[in-house]
């Protein structure tokens, strides 16, 4: 003999399940907290704090496999539950929108850092060589032998530009930060590069 089939709980609109589900919810927490109160401290003492975060995790867990058991016994809007959430599972258009606009930024930047990657090196290159020359060609090496004659007839004669070893000084400093930054640049592209494989992994999680 067949068992007789239970009926559903009619409910008219979803919203009122809703509202259910959410008193439901209240009510645990309110449990678990008038619970946690009796505790040594009180509610706020390290044995509740402790004891909330793993309470918290299991209250969780049974009222989501509760909710998920009831809602083959609910009918709403004349249609089973499980049905209706199936049917009025929309398409998240805006979600959609984000996905491709991330995949076309990630596109973008993969291209721009690969043209970085051919040409950022030769740059590098080029700015040291050039200013290596730069420097060379404005450091002066007088004659060991009249050496001392030349820098006495030199200051007599033509005495130095204003502000001549601050100049040298600061264009020391600009050479050996240009070195600086020429070192650190694999290292920056392999954290961007870091960043991006990161910023990927978020983006391919589900909602």
């Amino acid at each position: 003999m067949n068992e007789p089939t239970l009926s559903r709980l009619i409910v008219d609109r979803e919203p009122e399940w809703l509202r259910v589900k959410n008193n439901v919810s209240l009510a645990l927490m309110g449990t678990m907290e008038t619970r946690l109160a009796t505790m040594p401290g009180g509610k706020d003492g390290d044995a509740s704090k402790l004891m909330r975060k793993e309470l918290e995790g299991r209250i969780s867990k049974i009222r989501d496999k509760m909710f998920e058991m009831s809602k083959y016994n609910i009918q709403v809007n004349g249609q089973k539950y499980e049905d209706y959430l199936e049917a009025t599972e929309g398409f998240d258009e805006t979600l959609d929108r984000t996905i491709w606009g991330l995949q076309t930024e990630r596109v973008q930047w993969e291209t721009k850092m690969a043209d970085k990657r051919k040409t950022l090196p030769e740059s590098i290159f080029s700015v040291e060589e050039d200013l290596q020359m730069r420097r060379t060609h404005s450091e002066w090496y007088p004659d060991e032998e009249d050496e001392k004659e030349e820098e006495q007839s030199l200051q007599k004669q033509i005495p130095p530009p204003e502000r001549h070893e601050e100049v040298k000084d600061t264009f020391k400093t600009v050479i050996d930060n240009l070195a600086e930054v020429a070192k650190s640049a694999p290292i920056q592209l392999q954290r961007a590069q870091r960043a991006q494989t990161v910023r990927e992994e978020i983006s391919s999680l589900p909602p």
